[in-house]
Parts: structure tokens; C-alpha cells; sequence
């Protein structure tokens, strides 16, 4: 059957009729032709060489053998509906001859007579597979962005409410809210490139180093262990325990002084049969009369002894003695249901 109209009796093409059948049989879409509610007259080549299917095998509802099992209702009702809706509408599966299935845009228009009667459909279905994927894609990352906007926004309520427990006065609170809103900033901007910078142990602790300490780092500490990736859930949480330790060490503790001393180690281990990251902050030669006890550890305390076990699963040791002051972090390596139950 021809693309449109008739050919000449002798079987020749006219030069327009050559140049629009140059035109459909070069369209990326493939091309079709159907009467009544979906029974194909024609298919362009674009489809024989993507299904298999010649024309003949086509025709009638033999198209509907190249749909995907699951979308041939769908197609069947889209036509049913096609008259009243002026058009044919469906995206659906076609399973190409190589068993390969992709997602088809498939679109219909009539063409009617001069009374307005339907006398014919003709219409095209566009490869949509990769934007498919990508609307997928899309929404999976949508969904992990609301995913973490929700736990940042109540771990920045979480904080908000804790230091405006243990504030003096509206100063004292505003400035350290900054403080620990500023070291949030800082890891939003490691978490920001993970996915192809992976956050490791030692990454984290010398940024908030570096950002509180910078002055002290050559002279007075001292950090050293492999390079552990630590996983994206942990992050957060770990980044604002050692800001409190940071913080407490500057006013309280080992970097309070010139002649105080950190040494911050960790290494890999096994314990309960899983990989950890065990995590040791130890601080000396505090100098005497400097409280290094509970009081001066409020919200920190909290974080490391409380929300890193019921966050991230982790066991702590906070212990003081006179003049130095250790913290013991232990911190499973692999993604635990609490881990995933706490995002």
C-alpha cells in the first residue's frame, strides 16, 4: 500500500509522492496507518526493522503482538477512547526483534472526510526510552533529596532546641548555633561531592580542624590512621561530635594552652563479627584548675554518648581524668536496618 494516496496505474512514483516517501521513510519515528479503533492498513520500514514485523503481519491487529504483554489492555483501551478524544494517546512497550524493550511514545490523529467522518488514522510512536530512564532517575533523586532535607532540617531543630537548653543568654546562643550550623555547612560540602569523592575519617577531621584550629594543628596535634570511607549517614553526625570535641578542646582542654597536647588516632577493626572504625581522641597535659568535667561538656556530651549510639550504632567512652581527657568512638563500617532506618 502506498504512503499516501494512490500511485500512478503504471506503477510509477510521481517526484512529489518520491520526495514525501523519501521524508517518512527517513523519520526517525516509526509510521503507521490504522482504520476504525487500531486496525493497522500500513507500517513504515522504521518498524519492520525494529520488530521484525512486514506489513502483512502487522496489519489488522497484528501490531499488538509487538507490545509488551503487560500494555496491550492499555493500547486496546486508548483506541476505544480515541474516537471521542480526537486522537489516539498511549506510551507503551514494544519489544523489538532482538528481544530488546523500550518504551514507545505512540500518537494518532484522524483524518476525516468532508462530512467530518473518520476515515482514517495515521500516526507515529517515538523512541521515549531514555527519557524514561531518566525520569526514574529523576524521581529517585527527588525522592532522596526530600529524604535528606527532612533529616537536616530536624537535625538543625535538634540543635536549635539542645543549645537553647544549655545557653546563658541570647548571645551565648547565637553564637553557638552559628558555630555548629557553620560546621553542618562544612559537611553538606563533602556529603555534596561523595558520590565521586568519597568522605574518608581523616578528610572530616582535618576540615573542622583546620577551620577552628588551624593555628595549633603543626605544634600541638598530631592525627594518623588509613584512609576509612565513611559512609554518607555517618558523616553528618560524626562531623558535629568532633566540632564538640574541637570546640571543648579550644576552650577547655588540650588546645586551651600552648603546652596542651591532641592526639587523634583511628584504624579499622573487627568486632561483632563486622568491619568498625574505631575513633581515639585523646587530650593531655591540660593545664590544672581547666574543668574538663561533665558540666563543660553539655551538648557535646549528648551527641557523642547518646545520638551516636541511637543514630548510627555506634558505643562511646567519654572518660576524664586530671589534666587529659579521652573519647573513644567505635562506628560500624557497613550499612546497617538502624542505618537505614535513620537515613
Amino acid at each position: 500500500m502506498p504512503i499516501l494516496g494512490h500511485e500512478h496505474d503504471n506503477g510509477v512514483v510521481t517526484g512529489g509522492e518520491a520526495w514525501l516517501r523519501a521524508l517518512v521513510e527517513g523519520m526517525p519515528q516509526m509510521i503507521w496507518r490504522a482504520v476504525d479503533r487500531g486496525s493497522w492498513t500500513w507500517s513504515s520500514p522504521q518498524w519492520e526493522r525494529y520488530t521484525g514485523q512486514s506489513v502483512a503481519v502487522s496489519s489488522g491487529d497484528g501490531w499488538l503482538e509487538a507490545i509488551h504483554p503487560e500494555d496491550r489492555e492499555l493500547a486496546r483501551r486508548s483506541w476505544s477512547k480515541a474516537p471521542a478524544c480526537g486522537g489516539f494517546h498511549a506510551d507503551l512497550r514494544i519489544v523489538g526483534q532482538d528481544g530488546q524493550t523500550k518504551w514507545f511514545q505512540t500518537r494518532g490523529r484522524p483524518i476525516r472526510d468532508d462530512d467530518g467522518r473518520i476515515v482514517e488514522w495515521i500516526g507515529t510512536s517515538t523512541d521515549v526510552d531514555d527519557l524514561r530512564q531518566l525520569q526514574a532517575e529523576q524521581r529517585v533523586l527527588v525522592a532522596e533529596l526530600q529524604h535528606r532535607t527532612r533529616n537536616l532540617i530536624a537535625v538543625v531543630h535538634s540543635i536549635s532546641v539542645q543549645t537553647a537548653r544549655r545557653a546563658t543568654s541570647l548571645d551565648d546562643f547565637q553564637d553557638r548555633f552559628e558555630d555548629r550550623l557553620s560546621a553542618l555547612s562544612r559537611v553538606q560540602g563533602l556529603l555534596s561531592t561523595a558520590e565521586h569523592d568519597p568522605i574518608t575519617i581523616g578528610r572530616l577531621i582535618t576540615l573542622e580542624l583546620n577551620a577552628l584550629a588551624g593555628s595549633r594543628l603543626a605544634n600541638q596535634v598530631s592525627c594518623s590512621g588509613p584512609e576509612t570511607v565513611v559512609r554518607n549517614s555517618t558523616a553528618q553526625t560524626l562531623a558535629l561530635a568532633v566540632h564538640e570535641l574541637t570546640t571543648n578542646a579550644l576552650k577547655y582542654g588540650a588546645l586551651s594552652t600552648d603546652a596542651g597536647r591532641l592526639t587523634i588516632h583511628w584504624r579499622e577493626h573487627d568486632l561483632h563479627g563486622q568491619p568498625w572504625l574505631r575513633l581515639e581522641w585523646e587530650e593531655t597535659d591540660i593545664p590544672e584548675g581547666k574543668p574538663t568535667g561533665r558540666k563543660n561538656h553539655g551538648y557535646g556530651r549528648v551527641l557523642i554518648e547518646k545520638a551516636l549510639p541511637r543514630q548510627l550504632g555506634a558505643e562511646t567512652e567519654l572518660t576524664f581524668g586530671t589534666g587529659q581527657m579521652r573519647c573513644m568512638i567505635d562506628l560500624p563500617l557497613k550499612a546497617s536496618q538502624l542505618d537505614a532506618l535513620n537515613g
